[in-house]
């Protein structure tokens, strides 16, 4: 990984770095654990960073463990992080009292990693499953100078924090019709785990921050027996910033690719695609 061993007093960080390339290291960062993936071939230079964020009660490691995003690292010469939520969930803005503030950790950490050379600011994406694919809604929105682009999987925009005057942002999102968490149709507002959009109205939204035209569907996936396809779209005349679509029908609420897991609680899982790939993809084309 990197050699050496860096601080930033002014933000009382002291990160010890491994030294072998594309091997990832569990660190802390501001009291909290991050895991690191540094897939660069020379560490002289800045590189594409992804932030992975964890849903509603997972860690860095589950994180980790369900992507593909450290073989893509490898392969394509980009840093991954998996930091952690506060209490293992992310102030998404769906909870108003909250008092956590994740924008300001992670614009700290994002800062932290292109002040020290190791990421490109003008190539740093975030990705989210479930609560953390709102955190990577509000962070486009909050501090969309840190962002080139998000990738939003299993969560829709919450009633409480829309950010529809927000900035444009890249981004795409992937969305289960038959995802019990987050369903297609929206949650309540009295809804425990939060109100939230439909994926349409979500949608919605991004083609109206982007400034897009309407989405033309690029492509269907359905080469498995496993109940499920995925439709990709494109939404064209983007004035602003790119955005894409995958509808993946008969999928639940678990990450795309990683297999069934939890199915009583997720609902059934696509093969069909790998959403940390798809990811990528879009990213590296922005």
């Amino acid at each position: 990984m990197w050699s050496g061993r860096f601080c930033i007093a002014t933000l009382l960080v002291c990160l010890t770095l491994a030294a072998s390339a594309g091997h990832a290291t569990s660190e802390t960062f501001k009291g909290r654990k991050l895991t690191i993936t540094d897939g660069r071939t020379d560490p002289q230079f800045a590189a594409p960073l992804v932030v992975a964020m964890h849903g509603f009660l997972g860690t860095p490691r589950s994180m980790q463990q369900k992507t593909s995003f450290d073989a893509l690292a490898r392969t394509h010469g980009f840093t991954v992080l998996y930091p952690k939520g506060l209490g293992r969930r992310w102030n998404d803005g769906r909870s108003p009292s909250s008092k956590t503030d994740d924008v300001a950790y992670l614009a700290a950490l994002i800062s932290t990693f292109v002040a020290n050379g190791v990421a490109d600011p003008k190539r740093v994406y975030l990705a989210g499953h479930s609560n953390g694919g709102g955190m990577a809604m509000r962070m486009a929105c909050d501090r969309p100078n840190l962002v080139a682009g998000i990738s939003v999987v299993a969560t829709k925009s919450a009633l409480n924090y829309r950010c529809q005057s927000g900035a444009a942002s890249p981004a795409i999102f992937m969305h289960g019709t038959l995802d019990p968490v987050s369903p297609h149709g929206g949650r309540n507002a009295d809804s425990r785990l939060g109100g939230a959009l439909s994926a349409k109205s979500t949608l919605a939204i991004w083609a109206a921050r982007n400034a897009c035209g309407r989405p033309v569907q690029a492509q269907t996936i359905d080469r498995l027996s496993d109940g499920t396809a995925a439709k990709i779209f494109r939404y064209t005349n983007c004035r602003k910033a790119p955005l894409a679509y995958v509808l993946i029908e008969g999928h639940g609420h678990g990450w795309p690719g990683a297999g069934p897991r939890l199915r009583r609680v997720q609902g059934p899982a696509t093969q069909e695609v790998n959403a940390a790939a798809l990811s990528w993809a879009f990213f590296s084309k922005l």
